[in-house]
């Protein structure tokens, strides 16, 4: 009788079950993980977007507007404006409150170099009621000012002297007239690549 309890006893299992703070430490390892793969996934598919947008978009050129002195130039980036927000800024001052949108469409037509020139501004897109040479480009007003694309271009250190001679802001409009900054060119419409110390042509010659 003895020896059938001490085997029984020694048959018990010796691990005991986990207890509840190491099931919560898996829990939350989980769910860090989990959330580290989500943010990566979203990261993924902003980079893709962002390439598409860039390899696919339509070629567009705005001039760019004279901006302070003491701000241009900070290092690593250039402070831009460009010539179309006045326009915008032009034509809302003739409307009525009413009719100020805080967002809408500029439609510029593109010349023989792609240069985006003010025709009028619109509401919504209507790419229907949009000429051949004509593109519509997304902005937004915000605290009396119009907001395009970025305000700032950013480049290597010590590639300052190249860009000064920037006249253009060469843009990719995808289909929902968002423009994305890809480069900026001169006056001769060439695209500046400081490192190559070369100036390249655009491509995509017009419609």
């Amino acid at each position: 009788m003895t020896d059938n309890i001490l085997t029984k006893r020694a048959s018990k299992p010796t691990s005991t079950p986990p207890t509840h703070w190491s099931q919560k430490r898996a829990f939350t390892i989980a769910i860090v993980l989990s959330g580290l793969i989500i943010v990566l996934i979203v990261m993924a598919l902003s980079v893709v977007k962002y390439e598409t947008h860039l390899m696919t978009g339509d070629t567009v050129l705005l001039e760019l507007a004279p901006v302070d002195p003491r701000g241009f130039m900070q290092g690593d980036y250039m402070t831009l404006r460009y010539d179309l927000e006045r326009d915008i800024l032009e034509r809302l001052a003739t409307a009525s409150d009413r009719d100020k949108p805080s967002d809408g469409y500029v439609i510029v037509a593109l010349d023989e170099h792609k240069i985006g020139h003010f025709v009028r501004l619109a509401d919504s897109k209507q790419p229907a009621t949009l000429a051949h040479n004509e593109k519509a480009i997304h902005y937004r007003r915000r605290h009396g000012s119009i907001q395009i694309a970025t305000n700032a271009y950013f480049f290597q250190e010590g590639n300052a002297e190249a860009f000064e001679a920037a006249e253009y802001g060469v843009f990719r409009l995808n289909d929902n007239g968002e423009p994305l900054l890809a480069s900026l060119a001169n006056e001769a419409f060439e695209v500046i690549e400081p490192k190559e110390r070369s100036k390249m042509p655009l491509d995509n010659p017009p419609d």
